[in-house]
C-alpha cells in the first residue's frame, strides 16, 4: 500500500519476513528501503535459504539513480528489484530531504561481506562469481578460501567483454550459472550493465539469491583498496574513489549534484501540491 507523509512524498508499507513490516520511500521514482543496514542482510540471508524463486536486490545512489531517467530498462530493472537499497551517501541526503527516514547505506560490498560471513557460519551453501577478468575471479577464489571456508565456490565465469551480450551469450551464461545450482549469485558486471542482465534473465535463472555488487570484484580480489571506515562513515566514499581513479569517475560524479537539485525540485513540487490540495471538511 502507498501512503504521502506530510511532505506530499510517496511512503510505500510492504510485508516481508525480517521485519514485519517493511516500508520503502520514492526518489527519483524508485522505492528505495528504509530497512537497517543489519535488517537488510539478514533478510538476504533468508531468501538465500529458499529455493522457491529467485530473488535479486539492487543498490541505488545518485549517478545511477541518474542513468536510470536516462535508461527506461535500467529503471525498470529497478523498479523490478525484490529489494533496493540505499548505496550513496546522496540517496540518504535525497531521503532528509524529502521527509524520509532512510538513515544507513547498504553497499554492494558490504552486504557481500555480511551475506557471505552468515552461510559459512552456516556451513552447507555455495556462491558463483560472474563477471570480471579470469585474473581477478582466480584472486577471489584464493581470497574466498582464506575468508569463507565453510562456504563452497560453486563456480566462476568470466563472460565476453562486449558492450552489449548476444541472445546466445545470455543464454550460455545462464546455463553455467543453473547448471552450478549455487544458493547466491554475485554478479560483477558494473551497473547498469548487471541489472539489466539479471532482469532479461530473471525467468531462466534457477538461483535463490542474486546481487549486482559491481565494484566488489576488484575490492574483494585486492585489485583496488577499500576506503576507510571514517570515510565512509562521514559519506566521502565517492571522495575517495575519484581520487583513486579520477579518469574513469570525475564525469560519473557530475551526475551528484544534478541528482540533488532534482530531489529540491521535487520536495518543492510535492509540497506546492500538499499546499494546494483541498481540505476535506471536519465531520460534524
Amino acid at each position: 500500500m502507498t501512503d504521502r507523509n506530510d511532505k506530499g512524498l510517496a511512503v510505500e508499507n510492504t510485508p516481508n519476513t525480517a521485519s514485519g513490516a517493511a516500508q520503502t520511500e520514492e526518489i527519483r521514482g524508485v522505492m528505495v528501503s528504509r530497512r537497517r543496514f543489519a535488517d537488510v542482510a539478514e533478510l538476504l540471508v533468508e531468501w538465500a535459504r529458499r529455493r522457491d524463486r529467485l530473488r535479486y536486490f539492487a543498490c541505488v545512489n545518485a549517478h545511477s539513480a541518474e542513468m536510470a531517467n536516462r535508461d527506461s530498462t535500467f529503471m525498470t530493472a529497478l523498479r523490478q528489484a525484490d529489494l533496493l537499497v540505499a548505496d550513496g551517501f546522496g540517496v540518504i541526503l535525497a531521503s532528509r530531504i524529502l521527509g524520509g527516514r532512510i538513515r544507513e547505506r547498504a553497499t554492494g560490498p558490504d552486504l557481500f561481506m555480511a551475506v557471505s560471513d552468515a552461510l559459512d557460519r552456516e556451513g552447507g551453501r555455495s556462491v558463483f562469481y560472474l563477471g570480471g577478468s579470469d585474473e581477478t575471479l582466480e584472486k577471489i577464489r584464493v581470497k574466498h578460501r582464506e575468508r569463507f571456508g565453510n562456504l563452497a565456490i560453486a563456480g566462476v565465469y568470466s563472460p565476453p567483454f562486449r558492450g552489449a551480450f548476444s541472445a546466445a551469450d545470455m543464454e550460455a551464461m545462464a546455463d553455467r550459472v543453473n547448471h552450478a545450482a549455487p544458493d547466491v549469485l554475485w554478479v560483477g558486471l558494473g551497473a547498469p550493465k548487471q541489472e539489466k542482465w539479471l532482469l532479461g534473465n530473471r525467468d531462466r535463472l534457477r538461483v535463490p539469491l542474486c546481487g549486482p555488487v559491481g565494484a566488489m570484484f576488484d575490492y574483494f580480489a585486492g585489485n583496488v583498496p577499500m576506503p576507510p571506515k571514517w570515510v565512509e562513515r562521514v559519506g566521502l566514499h565517492w571522495a575517495y574513489r575519484l581520487a583513486k581513479d579520477p579518469k574513469r569517475l570525475w564525469r560519473r560524479n557530475l551526475d551528484s549534484p544534478l541528482f540533488l537539485a532534482r530531489v529540491v525540485a521535487d520536495r518543492l513540487r510535492a509540497g506546492c501540491a500538499a499546499k494546494s490540495s483541498p481540505t476535506p471538511p471536519s465531520s460534524p
